[in-house]
């Protein structure tokens, strides 16, 4: 018999990988907060001598920034690639067991599969969490792929040659809980727009006219 496809919707993709961003990002949080703390702590760190200094009123805003700016760039850059790690781990070790789902696709009830609707291999969903780099680099375009195209499909999908299906299709529907993760989202968003706007528009009140 050969496999019938049921690709999943935008939205329920889009939760689902709210649900496992939160995840990775709580462990993210308990791991390296302590090794951070244990950073700025240490007597002859930058951060612990530019606080003597200004306890002591002997600070340059200008110098501290230009100190600050290069530590702040290095913990960026240690804390993206520890999230790039333990996010690999998790959403490829996840997506190629036996389930073929991370936790959040398990809740809404998906499974990634390959384009013929076989499991995955290690190296082909590998290829699809890297290959999802372009995605965010599209600014989300890459994702929106999905809400698009007929089958569903993300760049980083087409990429890999994956897709992401229900794993009941008789069930394909968003649970209403779901739902409302969507519109606190969509709140979430209008409120920020609404703010931006009216600082945009305070601003603009207080230049003088030409």
């Amino acid at each position: 018999m050969s496999h019938v496809p049921s690709p999943a919707g935008f939205w329920k993709r889009y939760v689902a990988y709210f649900i496992d961003f939160m995840l990775v990002t709580t462990v993210l949080n308990i791991v390296s907060t302590p090794l951070l703390l244990a950073a700025i702590l240490r007597p002859e760190s930058v951060l612990y001598d530019l606080a003597r200094r200004d306890a002591l009123g002997v600070l340059d805003a200008q110098q501290a920034l230009a100190t600050l700016l290069p530590e702040l760039l290095w913990m960026t850059a240690a804390s993206t690639l520890l999230y790039v790690v333990l996010a690999g781990a998790y959403f490829i070790g996840m997506e190629a067991s036996a389930r073929q789902a991370t936790l959040g696709k398990q809740l809404l009830g998906l499974k990634v599969t390959a384009r013929d609707g076989s499991r995955p291999g290690v190296g082909r969903v590998a290829g699809r969490f890297f290959a999802a780099g372009l995605s965010w680099l599209t600014l989300n375009v890459g994702h929106a792929l999905a809400a698009w195209t007929r089958e569903r499909r993300a760049l980083h999908d087409f990429v890999a040659g994956t897709r992401v299906e229900n794993v009941d299709p008789a069930n394909a529907a968003m649970p209403a809980w779901g739902w409302v993760i969507v519109g606190l989202h969509a709140l979430l968003a209008f409120a920020l727009l609404g703010m931006t706007v009216l600082l945009v528009a305070l601003v603009a009140t207080q230049l003088p006219l030409p």
